[in-house]
Parts: C-alpha cells; structure tokens; sequence
C-alpha cells in the first residue's frame, strides 16, 4: 500500500474529534469507583465495567481494521462520514455490538479497562498525527457498517466513545449507581 500523506484539514478535524471523545470518556470515568463500575442501567444491560471493556477492545479492534485494510482507489464518500456520525450518536436506536467486541470479563478492574483504551487511543493519534499515510485510501470491512475507509473507521471510533461516555452517564444518574458509589448493597 503507498504512503500517499493524508490531508491537513482531515487530519486535523480528525484529531481533534479523537482528543475530544478520550477527554469526554475519561472525565465520565475518573470518578467511577471500582465498586460502583459494577452499576447498570437494568439487569439486562452492561455495566460500567463491561462498558469500558467493550470501548476498549472494540477501539483496538477498528484500529486493527485500519491497519490490516486495503488499498482503496474510489473516491470517499463523505455522505457516508455525515451517516456515521448520525448513526453513532443516535442512542434511541439500539445496536447490538458484535460478538468479538462484548464483553467476557477480559479486564478485572475498571482502571485495567481504562489503561487497555488509553493505549489503544494513544496509538490511533498517533497515526492520525504522523499523517504518513491517508486513510481514505484504505478500505476494510466493519462488522455493521460494512465496507468503508479507514478515515470513517476513525471518525467511528470517535463516536463510538462519545456514545458509550453517554450511556454512562445515564447509569451514573440512577440510585444503583449512587448506592454502589457510596458503598450500599443494591437489592
């Protein structure tokens, strides 16, 4: 695959939609205490653990996608880049993640979860900053999205953060959450 530079703007819209998420996921996380990251929203839905854990294998796992994609020569679709973000950012429609990013219980902490992410994100910067090669030249395969390029994988993963920091931030304003913050047994 050649190394054709990406361009500037992109690179840069790109970066700073990476930073703002991370800031926004990490400043709904650092208050969570390791008790409380075991609230959910229902007994049927994820906790903020599994959250995290879910945000952190499913960030490596898109980054993996953009390394591993193809060389793409059709013009980008940027209809497409509008549709992620909408799509991303749309709670009320519920997405099933796929099975290799759910939850198994990969991290036992959530400070182990945060960590697995962090290095993950650092690295997706990382590659996005050097600009060596433009990912609207690589093509992959994303479990829901189907075929796109790696720049609309990374403005996913974005989304993909801002989406899980608000979920949990609605099982941070329930009385389970409160009860595990301050040490209660939930019942």
């Amino acid at each position: 695959m050649s190394a054709v530079a990406q361009p500037e703007t992109e690179r840069q819209q790109l970066t700073a939609a990476l930073h703002k998420s991370r800031e926004m996921y990490l400043c709904c996380l650092k208050d969570v205490s390791e008790d409380a990251a075991s609230a959910r929203l229902s007994e049927n839905s994820w906790s903020i653990l599994e959250i995290a854990e879910h945000v952190a294998v499913a960030e490596h796992g898109m980054f993996r996608a953009v390394e591993l994609g193809t060389e793409k020569s059709t013009e980008p679709n940027y209809a497409a880049d509008e549709n992620i973000i909408r799509r991303g950012l749309n709670r009320e429609a519920k997405i099933q993640a796929p099975e290799r990013s759910q939850p198994k219980g990969r991290w036992k902490t959530l400070a182990e979860a945060i960590d697995a992410f962090e290095k993950s994100r650092a690295r997706t910067v990382d590659f996005v900053e050097k600009g060596e090669k433009d990912p609207r030249k690589i093509e992959s395969v994303h479990p829901l999205m189907g075929s796109i390029d790696g720049y609309q994988i990374l403005l996913l993963m974005a989304v993909h953060a801002e989406r899980h920091t608000a979920q949990i931030e609605d099982i941070k304003r329930t009385q389970a959450y409160r009860n595990a913050a301050n040490g209660l047994i939930n019942e």
